[in-house]
């Protein structure tokens, strides 16, 4: 009996002389052992300096040590992911990938992309004896437009941002000039700049902006807007939410729990201002609305207007608890405009997208161009200046424009008259010509009310003939006035 007692008593006191760090290895048999030690090292070391809190669980004790090494490396990530130039090239990325994604690219429509700076691009025009040497004209005009068998373009989307400064507004008269040799309209941004105020979320405060275009510091700006060339270009603002905050109830990760924002009480992203979130140019979406339009009836004239085409859907959208404990939504159109201030926009020529409070859409109200439509006596006048100062009726008309050109190629050396290619321009026109064309799907397919092709002899050059389009396209409803009328009987 006592040799049997003597000997549980030495098993007993074997098993208690194993250090911690042989228990955990002889735990962990599918680590190598060496690896194991200096993990444990480590691990001790780090709860000796206070790095890790020691807790009687070991499972417990390595994940708060994982959790607090997340925490470091989230700080250092979000330190080069919110830095200004990572989340303008972020930005472009998305906006871009959004646009390619979304859009049923194929024989009839396609995304081509070339690499410019806007100052590159700028000196470009600059170095060449005139726009149309310059090389980017020469891709768009020359060996496109203006060659046989060519590919017009029918869009140039830019993703720079404009303000007023006489080197952006030369910029614009360039990409006008060349956009509306090639009836390729320009599509880009407008920066706060524009408005000389350091964000866009300086429109919450409800001063009016337009004002300040009549001071002598827009005076380059106010002349381009005179110029015919001008409506090839458009000027979106502000910017759209480029994606969520990552995190674990925003965009997850799978190498580490990423946590790129301070979070508030039930663990959402809470952004300290819009400096930390990645925006992207409005002019990506509009892009997207043309080549869904496209796509949807053949013509990139659906593209303003909740139920006409203009709705941007499904936006990042991005909730947190406010100090009150009330739910709050990050606007992800950068501020919400009001009806005042998004007709004021318009009218001093840009084209706004108007956020749906408490939705994840916004909405492309207007589709002016940076063209200030001209004033005339004549009330029809400048009811056609107004009209043709619209980017859906420029989209309509430069791709008209594109189709003529070509079709009037493939007529040289024929033995057509005049009157026979009159006869064969209006009768390509009038498939998209629908004087009684009801509602937004049928007048998108023939986005004409009214057209007429003339053609007459060149004097003096014979077999030479100048074709002109008169079009009519359909009106799209530009502002909706409402009054009350109220009666009330008194009674005698």
């Amino acid at each position: 009996m006592s040799t049997e007692l003597e000997n549980q008593a030495g098993a007993e006191g074997a098993e208690g002389s194993l250090s911690f760090l042989d228990r955990a290895i002889a735990a962990t048999t599918q680590t190598p052992e060496d690896t194991t030690k200096e993990l444990f090292s480590v691990l001790a070391e780090q709860a000796l300096d206070g790095t890790v809190v020691w807790d009687k669980n070991l499972t417990k004790t390595i994940e708060n040590a994982i959790a607090e090494i997340d925490k470091q490396m989230s700080r250092q990530l979000s330190e080069i992911m919110q830095q200004d130039d990572f989340q303008r090239l972020e930005g472009s990325w998305r906006g871009l990938g959004k646009l390619v994604r979304e859009s049923e690219t194929g024989q009839s429509l396609k995304i081509k992309l070339v690499d410019f700076q806007k100052d590159e691009l700028l000196e470009q025009f600059e170095d060449a004896p005139a726009v149309d040497r310059s090389p980017l004209f020469d891709a768009l005009y020359q060996k496109e437009f203006g060659t046989a068998g060519g590919e017009p373009y029918g869009l140039l989307l830019g993703d720079f941002n404009f303000s007023h400064k006489d080197e952006d507004v030369s910029l614009l008269r360039y990409m006008g000039e060349t956009a509306a040799a090639s009836h390729a309209p320009f599509i880009a941004a407008a920066n706060p700049e524009m408005f000389e105020i350091d964000s866009f979320t300086t429109f919450d405060e409800g001063k009016p902006v337009a004002a300040g275009f009549d001071s002598p510091t827009y005076a380059a700006w106010n002349a381009f807007r005179e110029s015919d060339d001008a409506r090839y270009v458009s000027l979106t603002l502000p910017q759209t939410l480029a994606r969520l905050p990552y995190g674990e109830k925003g965009l997850s990760t799978d190498s580490f729990n990423y946590e790129e924002l301070g979070t508030d009480a039930e663990g959402n992203p809470l952004p300290k201002d819009n400096d930390q979130l990645v925006w992207s140019n409005a002019a990506f979406e509009l892009g997207l609305k043309m080549s869904q339009s496209h796509t949807a009836f053949g013509w990139c004239t659906a593209i303003r207007g909740l139920e006409n085409g203009g709705k941007v859907e499904n936006l990042p959208n991005l909730t947190y608890l406010s100090d009150a404990g009330d739910i709050q939504q990050q606007c992800p159109i950068e501020v919400n405009l009001t009806d005042e201030r998004e007709k004021e926009l318009s009218d001093l020529g840009f084209l706004p997208l108007v956020h749906y409070k408490n939705t994840n859409f916004g909405v492309f109200i207007g589709g002016q161009t940076t063209q200030k439509p001209k004033v005339f006596v004549d009330p029809d006048a400048t009811s056609n200046a107004a009209i043709s100062a619209r980017l859906p009726y420029i989209m309509a008309s430069s791709r008209i424009a594109h189709y003529l050109k070509v079709m009037g190629r493939d007529m040289l050396g024929s033995n057509l008259e005049a009157s026979d290619i009159q006869k064969d321009l209006q009768t390509w026109i009038d498939q998209y010509t629908n004087s009684g064309a009801v509602g937004n799907e049928e007048r998108s397919k023939t986005p004409l009310c009214e057209s007429r092709i003339q053609v007459v002899e060149q004097p003096g050059r014979p077999g030479s003939y100048s074709a002109v389009a008169h079009l009519r396209p359909w009106l799209q409803l530009e502002e909706l006035t409402t009054s009350v009328r109220m009666v009330t009987k008194i009674p005698g």
